[in-house]
């Protein structure tokens, strides 16, 4: 158990991600129970036949009213791997487990109120029929990036208990994927910029005003702009940068600052010396990210720009580079795109040649008669 928690500490996980890895389970379990609330009724003919074993042996509840079955056994949360009881498997061991694998998605922590057991007989009822009918219903339920993301999970789980010996085999594997065309993140036109550094002059302050050019002229995260702290600002007459100390991954980086946010930050900073963070709260301590998140949204709903976020704004920053012909490393050291090696990840970069529906739009205005 030591070792998982120190893998994640050492990656960076969130206990964001592991609820989302929970619910997925949560939901397969309430999927083969024969009531996937709060989803629409399960379509007759899409359940297998593990599904009658599964439900005579499990029950999910709050912590404080755990139901077992008669042949089910105490079992410590806190027991390591190899300290699993025969005939009880902890649901909790197996999402520390499957968050090892988890793309990093957020800082914030996230509690978690719910635990659940499973018998091992019903595990061992689980099918490749049962996923693959569990994957038809879906599809018809969710988006298909989230029916994907739903079946690596549930892959993930399941492999754990295959190399744990609590089941003979993966019954995930052999169940095709979901495809997934990939789509353009989303941008601010240029038009929309504009629009929106309107809004903020009309409506706004200095501070929100830096905030919203800071981020879209570095394309830091929302969580590198709350972590900023004075000390991370250097500006000189012709240059300026800013240092992300503890970005995605714990990695560190620095983003050249232009003229028009050092002009900026200059004038902030004036109004503002004795900061700690760049951005404090009411008290001065670190701004959560649900609060810049909400001046982001207060301007949204002023403009009416639907797609406007904090993801867009680094969108944003991202695709103007690219736009412009700067060269695909570059960008990818400036977004902080970076394998584990420490080389620039042009892969993850690639996203931003992709056309966005303004570029699609123009395509096809070419063939008007018009």
């Amino acid at each position: 158990m030591d070792n998982f928690l120190n893998n994640l500490r050492w990656a960076g996980k969130s206990e964001l991600t592991v609820k989302q890895y929970k619910n997925t389970l949560m939901r397969f379990a309430e999927w083969l129970s024969g009531d996937p609330h709060p989803t629409p009724r399960t379509p007759q003919g899409s359940r297998g036949k593990g599904s009658d074993i599964f439900t005579q042996n499990f029950k999910i509840s709050n912590t404080s009213n755990i139901q077992r079955s008669p042949n089910d056994t105490q079992h410590s949360p806190n027991e390591g791997l190899t300290g699993i009881k025969q005939d009880t498997v902890v649901l909790s061991d197996a999402i520390e487990y499957s968050s090892e694998v988890t793309p990093y998605r957020v800082r914030d922590d996230v509690s978690s109120t719910y635990t659940t057991e499973y018998s091992i007989e019903a595990l061992r009822g689980i099918t490749e029929l049962d996923v693959a009918d569990f994957k038809h219903w879906a599809i018809q339920q969710y988006q298909p990036g989230t029916v994907k993301v739903m079946l690596t999970q549930l892959k993930v789980f399941y492999r754990w208990l295959s190399e744990a010996g609590q089941i003979p085999d993966n019954p995930v594997t052999s169940v095709k994927t979901v495809t997934v065309v990939k789509q353009a993140p989303k941008w601010l036109t240029r038009n929309e910029q504009n629009l929106l550094i309107r809004a903020v002059r009309k409506h706004g302050n200095l501070r929100e005003l830096t905030l919203i050019t800071l981020m879209l002229h570095t394309g830091l995260r929302v969580q590198e702009v709350a972590d900023l702290r004075l000390a991370d600002i250097e500006i000189c007459e012709r240059k300026g940068k800013v240092t992300v100390r503890n970005g995605k991954h714990s990695r560190r980086r620095e983003v050249p600052l232009n003229i028009d946010t050092r002009q900026l930050l200059k004038r902030y900073l004036q109004d503002n010396p004795d900061l700690e963070y760049l951005f404090p709260n009411k008290t001065g301590g670190r701004i959560t990210t649900r609060s810049l998140q909400s001046i982001i949204e207060k301007y949204k709903k002023l403009t009416n720009i639907q797609h406007l976020n904090a993801h867009s704004l680094r969108h944003t920053f991202c695709h103007e580079l690219v736009s412009r012909k700067i060269p695909l490393d570059v960008v990818a050291r400036l977004a902080g795109h970076v394998k584990n090696d420490g080389t620039p990840n042009i892969q993850q970069t690639l996203t931003y040649t992709q056309p966005g529906e303004d570029d699609l739009q123009r395509a096809v205005d070419e063939l008007s008669w018009q």
